[in-house]
């Protein structure tokens, strides 16, 4: 049971990951006012000499799920994991 458990958490950082390139870069390192960004969402519009920039930060998002997984596993409910994950990448 565990490694099926190890699995689905896998993809969940994986769909964190995914959260983090629709939204996540277009907030932090969007144009716009000093607050939030308002542009890349979804890596549309990002210049070619952003893509290592952008890559950077996705491992980090991406590293983040991770750590998050290692530490809550078999401690909470599946729901929260999934929502916690989502919001801290994206």
């Amino acid at each position: 049971i565990n490694w099926d458990l190890n699995k689905i958490y896998n993809i969940i950082n994986f769909i964190s990951a995914l959260c983090y390139w629709l939204t996540g870069y277009a907030v932090a390192y969007g144009d716009g006012n000093p607050f939030i960004g308002n542009t890349y969402w979804a890596g549309i519009g990002l210049p070619g000499h952003k893509m290592a920039h952008w890559f950077f930060q996705f491992v980090f998002a991406a590293t983040a799920a991770t750590l998050v997984s290692g530490a809550v596993a078999e401690r909470c409910h599946f729901v929260t994991y999934l929502t916690y994950s989502s919001v801290i990448t994206g």
